[in-house]
């Protein structure tokens, strides 16, 4: 299953990468010790990558600047969240409930780390959550699927404080 992250940053793109490297890490601390999971990282030239036992996460380094600004623009427009860097993750399908957990362990982080923006879209580019200028925004126009996601227990692991809205009820969808 395929979700996409779209963050603001400062850091450079291989910065970013060493620090969620560092991040799943953290989140999979007790796992690794106890031989659990495993944590990697496949980074080269083009991008870094870098996964765990549930699921992966890449950032293409190749992205010309005339890309990313196209990038940014398109996620300003749809979804008003001011980003520069597009980071692809993979879920593992046999291990989604807990990679999705865990995934929102690594958003916890993200979200401490700095106030800039974000969002997360699933595989078929449905933003599922958004941070923009420091507020965190929870999309509860929802399928049946979908609510499985973003259960109130399992925003708990957030650890950050949130609203709920309808992303899409000025668009009529």
């Amino acid at each position: 299953m395929d979700f996409r992250l779209s963050v603001g940053s400062n850091l450079p793109r291989e910065e970013l990468g060493k620090l969620l490297y560092d991040m799943l890490c953290n989140v999979f601390f007790v796992e690794l010790i106890n031989y659990e999971a495993e944590v990697w990282d496949w980074s080269n030239t083009q991008t870094v990558s870098i996964g765990c036992t549930y699921f992966s996460m890449s950032i293409n380094l190749d992205d010309e600047d005339e890309y990313i600004e196209r990038f940014r623009e398109m996620n300003l427009e749809d979804h008003g969240v001011d980003t520069n860097v597009r980071i692809s993750i993979q879920f593992i399908s046999r291990n989604f409930e807990i990679g999705w957990l865990k995934f929102l362990e690594i958003i916890e982080k993200l979200l401490q780390l700095n106030n800039q923006d974000m969002v997360v879209e699933d595989h078929t580019s449905y933003p599922l959550l958004k941070r923009i200028k420091g507020s965190l925004l929870i999309n509860i126009n929802l399928d049946n699927y979908r609510t499985w996601y973003l259960t109130k227990e399992n925003l708990e692991l957030l650890n950050y404080p949130y609203e709920e809205e309808d992303f899409f009820k000025d668009r009529g969808e």
